[in-house]
């Protein structure tokens, strides 16, 4: 396998990959779906450029370098879609450089249809690829001082050109007026890749260009072909790592759901058992398992947020349990087992829960004196999960069962008094 075969391969698995995962991911706006379009039509254009593909399609339909425009078509038609994906993200000003109404749907469908029928009209007069021996072809040497070929791959490349070019202005335009910090990450370097892409045109153009002139080129030809290998590579891993900065923002933002989830499991499970009998019923019939917990992925946004609402519910049902001694002594005991700090307030907090939650399971009398409240909980979902994971973790410690044993008696005798 050539070098750039091997280059090529670096670009087109993870293609399928980000195809794949964006396909299961079922995009629901126009603009994820448009996105997959564009990535789909690269991926499969990139595919259609790997000499055992092109071998084999030849060999499928008996026609010489079979593979040749349908790749070209398919990569003109995803610049055009890129163009047009990134045209819609541009955030609205009252005045827009007069530029812009160049790159609006109309133009560049124009600009497709007239570069694509060009492309085409000129293929099957371009000469032959030169096969190698070992296997691979060679379309783009082959036209070299051909007219017919020379045309087809500059109108080719010229689409390529007027797509990435505007591409690259518009996803800086995005990066300068958006607030948004994860999306102007994104699109300063989808922006490097564009940039990239913009400069193909000029070295493949080059290349043909000498073929016409007295002029050698300065590489040889597997040089040259390495090098064009390269740009599409440094292309392609800048558009794809740029348009997975949010992807991976939310993969991250998922693990951490998913470990919320099973580690507020125990707390959870505990204290449910307080709720009204109707939000029991719900959770029984609806909820899911520990096993669910640790193998479902789809919806830990609001497993998690519904997990967290159960407790804080029923902290609030446990309140009339939690007195103000109680509060003070849990925080005594808390420190007395060496915790301090954040650990000594989240141990608090579950031997208050832990005791309330007994008192009330008994059916014991209301405290006369309630502390207020329990639990430290914010407006922000991650926190509440990473703070009530503290809780949960003294919850069920083994060296609190004893203080939790100790703070009950210490209440029910005071209460008796």
């Amino acid at each position: 396998m050539p070098k750039y075969d091997i280059i090529d391969l670096c670009t087109t698995i993870p293609l399928w990959v980000v195809v794949a995962v964006r396909i299961y991911n079922r995009p629901t706006s126009p603009g994820q779906r448009s996105f997959l379009a564009m990535i789909l039509a690269l991926t499969i254009g990139a595919t259609l450029r790997l000499s055992p593909v092109e071998n084999a399609l030849t060999s499928l339909t008996g026609v010489q370098d079979a593979a040749v425009l349908p790749k070209h078509l398919i990569v003109m038609l995803s610049c055009t879609l890129l163009l047009g994906w990134v045209e819609t993200v541009v955030p609205p000003r009252e005045e827009e450089p007069a530029w812009r109404r160049w790159v609006s749907f109309k133009p560049r469908m124009v600009v497709l249809i007239i570069f694509s029928v060009a492309s085409t009209a000129a293929f099957p007069f371009a000469a032959p690829a030169i096969v190698a021996p070992d296997g691979s072809r060679d379309f783009n040497s082959a036209q070299s001082g051909d007219i017919a070929g020379t045309v087809h791959l500059s109108v080719y490349l010229l689409s390529m050109a007027a797509a990435l070019a505007p591409s690259t202005l518009l996803y800086l335009a995005v990066a300068q007026r958006t607030d948004d910090r994860l999306l102007r990450l994104c699109m300063r370097i989808m922006a490097v890749g564009a940039a990239a892409g913009s400069f193909y045109p000029v070295y493949r153009i080059s290349f043909l260009v000498c073929g016409f002139t007295p002029w050698t080129y300065p590489l040889s030809d597997e040089a040259f072909h390495l090098g064009g290998s390269l740009i599409q590579l440094v292309t392609i891993a800048f558009v794809l790592v740029g348009s997975s900065v949010r992807a991976v923002d939310l993969v991250i933002r998922g693990i951490r759901y998913r470990r919320g989830l099973i580690a507020l499991r125990p707390l959870w499970e505990e204290l449910v058992s307080v709720l009204p009998p109707d939000v029991i019923l719900r959770r029984l019939r609806d909820g899911t398992s520990a096993r669910e917990d640790r193998r479902h992925f789809r919806d830990l946004y609001g497993r998690l947020d519904e997990r967290v609402v159960d407790i804080s519910d029923a902290h609030f049902e446990l309140l009339p349990w939690v007195s103000q001694d109680l509060h003070r002594g849990a925080l005594r005991e808390a420190r007395a087992t060496g915790l301090h700090g954040a650990e000594a307030r989240a141990a608090r907090e579950a031997l208050c829960l832990r005791v309330a939650r007994t008192k009330a399971v008994e059916g014991q009398d209301y405290a006369e004196q309630p502390a207020g409240t329990v639990l430290s909980l914010r407006n922000a979902l991650l926190s509440n999960s990473r703070w009530l994971a503290r809780v949960a973790h003294h919850y069920a410690s083994a060296d609190l069962a004893d203080a939790a044993a100790r703070l009950g008696q210490t209440t029910n005798q005071k209460v008796a008094a």
